[in-house]
């Protein structure tokens, strides 16, 4: 029974040291350091957009083009951007990358489907750009449409800049496909 009891209160005044009033004069971010785990608390992290987006475009023209489009984003691939924020912390911010698949077709028979990814304009611009680059938008061009070909266009941008590029996909009657680099909107100084 003795040594039961001495077992007991030496257990007991193991645990009231172990306190921890070594750290009662350390700030969390020094307990955080000390224990190697500051940078991962102190990250902050923003997926842009936050959900799955998704569009559907269903168009049928007077000139018998019918353009499908399905713009949505890409789970798993993203654009990163780091910022160090005032209080010494860093914000992460992954921007989703984004696809299309649109098909084609003149008077209800199918000319072409495909996808529009980065992949597709690669020859247009430094791989730099394009690791950093997300597709922002996909729209038939009806003003440069005509009865024996469909526009498309596209425009890729780094998030938080005004580095861009836009294209313009012509898709003719026969299902051939011709890019084109554009610049949509002009410089004013």
């Amino acid at each position: 029974m003795r040594k039961l009891s001495f077992l007991f209160f030496s257990a007991i005044i193991v645990l009231v040291s172990c306190d921890g009033r070594d750290r009662k004069h350390k700030t969390n971010a020094e307990i955080l350091k000390e224990n190697k785990l500051f940078e991962s608390f102190s990250e902050q992290i923003q997926y842009i957009p936050e959900e799955q987006t998704e569009i559907f475009i269903d168009t049928v023209l007077s000139t018998g083009f019918q353009i499908k489009l399905h713009y949505y984003s890409i789970a798993g691939d993203y654009s990163t951007k780091i910022k160090a924020t005032s209080d010494k912390a860093n914000k992460t911010f992954y921007f989703k990358n984004f696809e299309a698949q649109y098909s084609v077709s003149k008077n209800k028979s199918l000319i072409t489907q495909q996808v529009i990814s980065k992949n597709l304009f690669s020859a247009y611009g430094s791989p730099d750009f394009w690791k950093k680059a997300v597709m922002q938008f996909v729209w038939v061009d009806y003003e440069n449409s005509t009865e024996d070909f469909i526009t498309l266009n596209t425009s890729f941008n780094i998030p938080e800049t005004d580095i861009y590029k836009d294209f313009r996909i012509i898709v003719n009657t026969l299902g051939n496909i011709k890019i084109q680099q554009v610049n949509l909107v002009e410089s004013v100084m």
